[in-house]
């Protein structure tokens, strides 16, 4: 189960050709002829996206991006999508490939040694017996009905000890899950929470909806292709257990919750004793004897139960499904996490090996490469940027006028909010990163093997937890592409990846690029510290409504007004539902206002002669319009047309086009600088606002 209690920026897509250096090592720039030359690649590549022929006030997305998706086809690509973060994360990887296949050297400690023996392991998967192996694997929990045939014994069988089992011993929580986390109420101390099982396609909608039955279909696919090619299955039984598996995952994913409600944790999470939870779901859940077979002893605190409405759906499907199906189901999801096959649409092997090890080893490898890598002018530049935008919120925040409709009792908490809220880059520093790998004893010759140990130290640490001060939140993978603000911790998190210079920052580039890309995607997490979710935590980080009644009222009446207003966008002939979950709109105008405000403090505190380098060569816009221009350049993307379903139906954010075009429309200060008249589709006379 995922407790992921953060705001993510998204899915996002930019080639920066032009100015992306074409070695793995910083370009100079000293001389003022590189300088100059870097200036001109930046504006190459600006004007070689934009469509200047389209009126910006009619639609200043297509102004910014209308030639982007021609030089940055993902399709003529062969990718699901491009943009600014798959153009970052290709930069990553590049360097981290180089890291993975250098000869061990003095950089390198005895962990990252272990991540590239891992890295290695991956090239050699075709030369090992899957069936073998992963019927081993199968026989430490019983046997698989597929397998054994009419000489499976039902009555041997018992579902959730089953499960209990494979969660003690490697972590892998098919049907229903346990994690010890921060307590949400009290973060200084560590809870059980149960509830839903991870879901490989995620959400209710991709399990539910008609406008995603093609992911279904193509699950239903790699499903089949497991069950063949891993356990040695023939086709026809194959492709029958394969959709028994499948409608079973869709009966399970009827309990979950709809992602447009806009649930937050808090209200998703109840505390009970084990007691009163297995009262309330026995005897289907013997939810104490579960408990106790995966932490190895009886738990008297608390717990909380995440999602009431999975577990009350998850005991009727039970009641109603052959033991069989459970039992197939339970052993396909084991063995799910041990395999790795080519794809239907062959990559690169290396490519391959990189993704895998990132899948595993993400903190590691944002740790090497920060190490390596590390760029101090820009970590120092973000740190100067975090300052000024925490600065100018609270001057926002303290203003009578700014935010009148929050009452003075609440203000004075936001602001003391604001104030403990912290930033931190994401090189993993700061942890202690040996204490992961004292059971491990990763070899390049057998993959299988080297994913049983990571499960079970990860297993053996999870029980560990229970008795232990929280740690940091981990989120692996998803915290080395994308910004966050991890709510329970109120710090907001920045990846590596945006340290690499020459994508949204360069000492060469005008202040305007940098304040309309990296300091608006920094403003953007920390407005999720006042939205829908992020209002609901405090300076401590600990779930608590701190706002007052007529301060919350007014909130919900503003939110209103984004919930009609980007509910009536069609995106690629798709009408876009009324959602009650902002959360993603609040923080995109709310970080545009904040950047914005904060690069203006910024202007009009230099001198003019310092200024002349806030416009770039040959190019015919203001500094401020520069701003604009590169905050919607964030945005630029080509996605395929089969994700464009997946992206209304799964995402809370919008599509890059309505990011753009959405928070640009309720900005007066854009429609000044661009000149659109009142009532035109960039300036309309009725705006939302909430910061």
């Amino acid at each position: 189960m995922r407790l992921f209690f953060i705001f993510l920026i998204g899915h996002v897509p930019s080639f920066l050709a032009w100015a992306n250096p074409t070695s793995e090592d910083d370009l100079s720039q000293d001389t003022p002829y590189m300088k100059e030359l870097l200036r001109e690649a930046k504006v190459a590549e600006i004007e070689s996206f934009m469509d200047q022929k389209v009126d910006p006030c009619s639609d200043f997305y297509s102004f910014s991006c209308g030639n982007y998706a021609k030089i940055n086809s993902a399709s003529n690509l062969g990718v699901l999508s491009t943009g600014v973060f798959e153009t970052l994360t290709k930069g990553l990887n590049r360097k981290i490939l180089k890291m993975l296949n250098k000869a061990h050297d003095i950089h390198d400690t005895p962990e990252d040694i272990q991540v590239k023996q891992f890295y290695e392991s991956c090239f050699r998967i075709k030369e090992l017996n899957y069936p073998e192996k992963l019927k081993k694997l199968i026989a430490e929990f019983g046997s698989m009905p597929l397998l054994e045939g009419s000489s499976w014994k039902e009555e041997d069988f018992d579902w959730l000890k089953t499960t209990a089992r494979i969660a003690h011993q490697y972590g892998i929580m098919p049907i229903i899950g346990a994690e010890v986390f921060k307590d949400i109420a009290s973060n200084q101390r560590n809870r059980v929470y149960i509830g839903q099982q991870n879901f490989p396609l995620e959400s209710r909608s991709m399990y539910l909806d008609n406008k995603t039955l093609t992911y279904r279909e193509g699950y239903l696919s790699v499903i089949q292709r497991h069950l063949q090619q891993a356990l040695a299955v023939d086709t026809d039984l194959a492709t029958k257990t394969a959709k028994e598996l499948l409608d079973f995952e869709v009966d399970l994913a009827h309990g979950l919750q709809d992602e447009s409600a806009g649930l937050g944790i808090s209200e998703m999470s109840e505390l009970l004793t084990v007691p009163e939870m297995q009262k309330r779901y026995s005897p289907i859940l013997d939810i104490d004897q579960w408990l106790f077979i995966i932490l190895g002893e009886r738990v008297s605190d608390e717990i909380y139960e995440y999602n009431k409405p999975y577990q009350q759906n998850l005991v009727e499907v039970i009641k109603r499904t052959p033991k069989s199906t459970v039992a197939n189901y339970i052993f396909f999801r084991l063995i799910y996490e041990f395999v790795e096959l080519p794809s239907a649409k062959p990559r690169k092997p290396q490519q391959v090996c990189v993704d895998l090890t990132k899948k595993f080893f993400a903190k590691n490898l944002d740790n090497m490469f920060y190490r390596r890598y590390n760029n101090e002018k820009s970590s120092s530049e973000i740190d100067k940027m975090w300052l000024q935008l925490k600065a100018t919120f609270n001057e926002t925040l303290r203003s009578s006028s700014a935010l009148d409709w929050i009452e003075p009792p609440t203000r004075k908490l936001a602001i003391a909010k604001l104030e403990a809220m912290t930033l931190q880059i994401n090189n993993y520093v700061w942890e202690n990163l040996t204490e992961e790998f004292v059971d491990l004893s990763l070899q390049s010759s057998d993959y299988v093997e080297n994913v049983r140990q990571i499960k079970m130290v990860g297993a053996k640490l999870m029980r560990q937890n229970l008795h232990k001060p929280p740690k940091p939140v981990d989120l692996g993978l998803q915290l080395s592409y994308t910004a966050a603000n991890i709510l329970i911790e109120n710090t907001i998190k920045v990846p590596v990846a945006l340290l690499q210079p020459f994508y949204l920052w360069s000492e060469v580039y005008p202040n305007a690029v940098m304040f309309g890309s990296l300091a608006y995607l920094i403003g953007h997490e920390l407005i999720h510290g006042f939205d829908d979710s992020g209002r609901k935590f405090d300076a401590k980080g600990n779930s608590k409504d701190w706002w007052d009644e007529g301060s919350s009222g007014n909130f919900l009446k503003r939110r209103e007004c984004f919930t009609k207003q980007y509910g009536r966008y069609v995106y690629d002939g798709i009408q876009l539902k009324e959602s009650t979950a902002q959360a993603e709109n609040i923080a995109d105008n709310g970080g545009l206002r904040l950047a914005y405000t904060a690069y203006r403090k910024w202007f009009d505190s230099q001198p003019p002669s310092d200024l002349i380098r806030e416009t770039l060569p040959n190019f015919p816009y203001t500094a401020k319009q520069l701003f604009f221009i590169s905050f919607a350049q964030i945005w630029c993307n080509d996605v395929q047309p089969k994700l464009k379903a997946l992206q209304v139906s799964t995402d809370q954010h919008m599509p890059g086009k309505f990011r753009v075009i959405g928070s640009l429309a309720n900005f007066d200060e854009f429609s000044n600088e661009f000149n659109c008249p009142a009532g035109s589709i960039m300036n309309p006379r009725e705006k939302c606002i909430v910061y």
